[in-house]
C-alpha cells in the first residue's frame, strides 16, 4: 500500500490477510455481478423481448432484498452495535451483558460473507440508474 495507516501512537496498522481476501471477493464478485447483469440485458435488447429484461431486473432485486433482509433478520436489524455494558439493564449480571455483546459481535462478524453479494447488487443498480438516468436521461437529449 503506498499510504499505509497509521495509530495515534505513530505505528504502521497493518491490514489482515482475511481483509484483503474479502476486499478482493468484493472486488471480483462487483465485476461479475456488474458483467452478468449488463449481458443479460444485451441479450434481451438484441432479441428484442421487453419482458426478458424485466425479468432480469426483477431477478437482481429480489436478489438484493432477500440477502439484505436476511442479513438484518440474522443481525437483528442491528440494534446490538455500538452498544456498551452501561446501556444494558442493570440488572442482569456481567456475565450475561458479556454473553448478549458477544453474540452481537459474533452476528457481524458470521454476517460479514453476506456483504460480498449486497454490496455488488447495490453497486450494479447504482450504475443502471445512472445509465439509465443520467446518461441516457439528461446527456443525451
Amino acid at each position: 500500500m503506498p499510504f499505509p495507516k497509521k495509530t495515534p501512537d505513530g505505528e504502521k496498522k497493518t491490514v489482515s490477510a482475511k481483509a484483503k481476501l474479502r476486499l478482493v471477493l468484493l472486488i471480483v464478485n462487483t465485476l461479475l455481478f456488474f458483467t452478468v447483469y449488463r449481458v443479460l440485458l444485451y441479450l434481451a435488447t438484441t432479441v428484442q423481448t421487453l419482458y426478458l429484461s424485466y425479468l432480469v431486473m426483477i431477478g437482481y432485486a429480489a436478489l438484493l432484498v432477500g440477502f439484505t433482509l436476511a442479513y438484518l433478520i440474522y443481525n437483528r436489524f442491528l440494534y446490538r452495535k455500538g452498544l456498551t455494558k452501561d446501556d444494558l439493564n442493570p440488572e442482569w449480571s456481567e456475565e450475561q451483558k458479556e454473553a448478549f455483546l458477544a453474540d452481537g459481535e459474533a452476528r457481524l462478524e458470521k454476517s460479514k460473507w453476506m456483504m460480498l453479494v449486497i454490496l455488488p447488487l447495490v453497486f450494479t443498480f447504482l450504475c443502471d440508474a445512472v445509465d439509465l438516468f443520467i446518461i441516457k436521461g439528461v446527456l443525451k437529449k
